[in-house]
């Protein structure tokens, strides 16, 4: 078993990231509170489960 490069996996986290905190705000705001603490910490709590149950596994399958 091969050691995933860990800059690589950055990299790949990164380019993930940016289209996810551009677009999502900006879908789910129409039903967001107007508390902004509360925006940030529901979409927040959105990206990092994708990041980290989709990409990174996805990420890992197909680097091995």
């Amino acid at each position: 078993m091969t050691s995933i490069n860990p800059h690589l996996l950055a990299f790949i986290n990164y380019v993930a990231l940016v289209p996810l905190v551009y677009f999502i705000p900006g879908w789910i705001d129409p039903y967001l509170p107007s508390n902004e603490l509360l925006q940030v910490c529901i979409i927040v709590g959105l990206i990092v489960p994708i990041i980290s149950y989709v990409v990174n596994p996805v990420a890992a399958y197909f680097l091995e």
